[in-house]
């Protein structure tokens, strides 16, 4: 196994895009992120990212990549993946001695984490499982009261906070450190979506991360006083009309698996599953020399 560091985002585009476009809804996360870092290097953060593949005779087995200040990505392809963790780690601990959690397809990250874990004494101390979706036509649903429109300046402070509060409610750790991004942008190129009932905003919907032929969705909130009512699923919904009406051939979206009623949701309105993901955030690392005593990876 090889690890091969790329130059920036244009260069990794240009080594896996064959790969990429051969399954845009598995590979969309990275796919998407990449091409947001070839037009904006620092998209993310001011620190330069990182993107490389490890690759074994047959070529590609895995692609990596770090955005700071956000945890590492990982993707699986082909090989095996227990040899192919040990050279990705090293590469990645080359730039970062410490990171806050890795993320991606199981296959890869599962023991990508537990090695990180063993070498450098740190601890898991959260699991989100996950499962990318996919959606290329949206099924009929009932009607729900209200209406569709996209957020404008005007919205800005309630997407902020609903944005604050649906990252709250995600409770992953692996996010605690990531600063607070401004929702301007985002509605002044038109991703925001809201969902109104009585002139009043109850759900919000935002797309993101566009690919050759598809786009994701994210950032599904309503206030828990609202639910329960079909506002987010009205929403998301219309969001993937626009998308597909837009040229898009599909829509993806990620779910956490241990939120049976919003994976029912997507379902119903015709998201279809891809394959598994998992977030790991990690803790910090212990001292060197505690990390002899170690034999394996502690789970907080």
């Amino acid at each position: 196994m090889e690890v091969k560091i790329c130059s920036d985002a244009a260069d990794f585009l240009r080594k896996t895009g064959d790969l990429l476009r051969s399954d845009e809804a598995r590979y969309g996360l990275i796919y998407g992120i990449a091409r947001l870092v070839d037009a904006n290097p620092h998209h993310y953060g001011e620190e330069d990212p990182l993107f490389c593949t490890v690759n074994d005779n047959n070529g590609i087995s895995a692609l990596t990549w770090r955005t700071p200040p956000y945890p590492v990505g990982l993707a699986w392809h082909a090989g095996d993946p227990e040899k192919a963790v040990l050279p990705l780690i090293a590469a990645v601990h080359s730039r970062w001695a410490e990171i806050p959690g890795v993320a991606g397809h199981r296959e890869v990250t599962d023991p990508f984490a537990d090695r990180w874990c063993k070498n450098f004494g740190t601890s898991i101390k959260s699991t989100m499982a996950q499962r990318i979706y996919r959606l290329d036509s949206v099924n009929n649903i009932s009607s729900i009261p209200g209406h569709m429109r996209l957020a404008t300046l005007a919205d800005k402070d309630l997407a902020s906070a609903w944005t604050r509060s649906f990252m709250l409610e995600v409770g992953s750790p692996i996010n605690q450190n990531i600063p607070e991004r401004d929702v301007t942008p985002f509605i002044g190129k038109c991703l925001i979506y809201l969902w109104e009932y009585s002139e009043e905003p109850v759900s919000m919907v935002m797309k993101d991360r566009p690919t050759e032929h598809g786009m994701s969705i994210t950032l599904v909130y309503t206030p828990p006083e609202l639910r329960r009512n079909g506002y987010a699923t009205a929403c998301v919904a219309g969001v993937c009309r626009d998308i597909l009406k837009s040229g898009y051939d599909f829509c993806t979206l990620y779910t956490d698996l241990n939120n049976p009623t919003s994976n029912s949701i997507y379902l119903k309105i015709g998201f279809k599953p891809v394959c598994d993901s998992v977030e790991y955030a990690l803790s910090p690392p212990l001292p060197r020399n505690a990390i002899k005593k170690r034999r394996s990876c502690d789970y907080e």
